[in-house]
């Protein structure tokens, strides 16, 4: 029994979107051919648009992992990587370029190649990729339409904003984008911290909450979702992200909501990609690749912020038994 190994950087398979590294193992009889595997997400409100393109690769002599070192394993030498704006016809071509770090891990993490382009990407709107190698002439293709960005209506909208936890509920409210199948939302909190003696500025800590996580939304809806997370979510997210200690003092300085909105199929993607609860540890392989394989989406980020927090707020901070330890300040 032969084994082919298909090594991407791929997604790390959140709305969010960052670059990791991934592995797949599928048991074949057939002959050796190159198989190109690609990984890429458009974002319309992005000025950098990245296609990451690997191969499969098929080694009966070598370990695997030794074989992932290498980057010639997981590169196409030679490949022409375009993009089709299908109701225009307009062509965008991609440069390759290695100019993002990866994370240390199993596979070869310099060079880490990407194909690039900075052209606009047009908000609801179908696009093809198309990919073809230069040593085989093997061609793949792949289509997606991408998003139109969220109305965004709390909990900041004025353009004074700021965050309170005067209420019992923290309010979460938008109306979903064209094209958005599912939606996270993210909470990044900014503190400072002083020397409690002296006042002397410590440092600034950034705390990411994620508040919600693959809500799937009306397809195409025009009506406004509405989330309500209780203050006390917020205040176990502080006590959990925050050491007490009596020799520091901690300020707000601003918060910030981030919407990520992903395609379908984005989220099929990850849907059949999550990890297996059951005695049956295998799963089905996704791709919407034509000819190879792996995932071609679209996702939308907004990020809304940054708000003031409302010095009223400091004092129900003080008084609840989760967050006084942790010495906030007006």
């Amino acid at each position: 029994m032969r084994r082919i190994f298909l090594i991407g950087l791929g997604l790390l398979l959140t709305l969010n979107f960052t670059l990791s590294s991934c592995d797949n193992e599928v048991d074949v009889n057939a002959d050796w051919k190159e198989i190109l595997v690609v990984y890429g997400l458009l974002d319309p409100l992005d000025s950098v648009q990245y296609i990451k393109i690997n191969k499969a690769f098929l080694n009966e002599n070598q370990n695997a992992l030794q074989v992932a070192k290498n980057p010639d394993s997981l590169f196409i030498k030679d490949a022409r990587v375009t993009l089709l704006h299908i109701n225009s016809g307009k062509i965008i071509t991609l440069q390759r370029v290695d100019e993002t770090i990866k994370e240390p891990g199993i596979f070869a993490q310099t060079p880490n190649y990407l194909y690039k382009t900075t052209e606009p990407i047009l908000e609801n709107e179908p696009y093809k990729l198309f990919v073809e190698s230069g040593l085989t002439g093997q061609r793949i293709e792949a289509v997606t339409w991408t998003l139109r960005k969220a109305r965004i209506e709390a909990p900041f909208k004025s353009s004074n904003p700021v965050f309170s936890l005067g209420a019992k509920f923290i309010v979460i409210s938008y109306v979903p984008g064209w094209n958005s199948y599912a939606y996270d939302i993210k909470m990044r909190v900014k503190v400072d911290e002083f020397n409690k003696a002296d006042t002397a500025f410590l440092r600034t800590r950034t705390l990411t909450w994620n508040v919600i996580t693959n809500y799937v939304v009306p397809r195409n809806t025009t009506a406004a979702v509405l989330h309500q997370i209780e203050r006390e979510s917020f205040m176990q997210f502080l006590a959990s992200s925050l050491d007490s200690s009596k020799t520091i003092v901690r300020r707000f300085k601003n918060i910030s909501v981030e919407y990520y909105g992903g395609s379908q199929n984005l989220i099929d993607y990850i849907s059949v990609n999550e990890p297996s609860i059951g005695i049956v540890q295998k799963t089905a392989e996704y791709s919407n690749i034509e000819g190879g394989m792996g995932l071609f989406g679209s996702r939308c980020r907004q990020e809304i912020g940054t708000s003031n927090f409302e010095p009223a707020s400091v004092g129900i901070l003080q008084n609840n038994k989760l967050t006084a330890p942790l010495n906030f300040i007006r």
